[in-house]
């Protein structure tokens, strides 16, 4: 083997190692530049789209005027028990749309309702709504509870606009009542393990 034969394959033994270098060095920038927007899942980390730090969790979302359940409801039987904490024993869950007149802008709210003692109760948690119509509800969602008096079978809750403002009996008369009780925060979820039933 010559010395230029040699030195032909150093040199280009040299020129492949460098272009070797610059294509891995080039690929690692872009995968690094791409792996905050791969990586990022609302729902996961717990966060409302276009949210730095939102402490709320992604339940459903609303589709074409229906609620499409992404946590499936009886996951959230036994929270609601937990947050009423007084042997409220709760059997239906839903999420129901409030808009007083068209004009209004529809509020959307997860209901819990069960019975303690032989007298019907139910629990309303305000939801946020983000762009996309995707329905959360966090820590700092109102909460609204209704407790049938003796006598009352149900309790309805009353609403103006998109907002629920109090609670009434089915039967309308003397006697017949519910009580309103009101907070602005809750802790339905906390410590809570949820499936999502969405496949990305």
């Amino acid at each position: 083997m010559t010395r230029f034969t040699l030195f032909n394959q150093q040199k280009n033994y040299l020129v492949s190692l460098v272009l070797l270098l610059m294509l891995l060095w080039s690929s690692s920038c872009t995968r690094r530049e791409s792996l905050p927007e791969e990586s990022y899942n609302p729902a996961s980390e717990e966060r409302m789209p276009g949210e730095e730090s939102y402490p709320g969790r992604l339940l459903a979302q609303v589709v074409f005027d229906s609620v499409d359940y992404i946590v499936p409801r009886q996951e959230l039987l036994q929270p609601f028990i937990s947050e009423f904490g007084d042997g409220t024993v709760v059997d239906k869950v839903m999420i129901r749309k409030v808009q007083e007149t068209k004009d209004d802008k529809p509020g959307y709210y997860l209901v819990g309702m069960g019975i303690r003692n032989g007298a019907y109760r139910a629990m309303a948690l305000e939801l946020d709504v983000a762009s996309d119509n995707s329905l959360f509800l966090s820590s700092n969602s109102a909460k609204h509870i209704c407790n049938a008096a003796s006598g009352c079978d149900f309790c309805y809750f009353t609403y103006s606009g998109n907002k629920i403002t109090g609670c009434e009996c089915s039967t309308r008369a003397p006697g017949y009542n519910c009580q309103h009780k009101f907070s602005q925060t809750n802790g339905l979820l906390k410590g809570v393990q949820l499936s999502n039933t969405r496949r990305d």
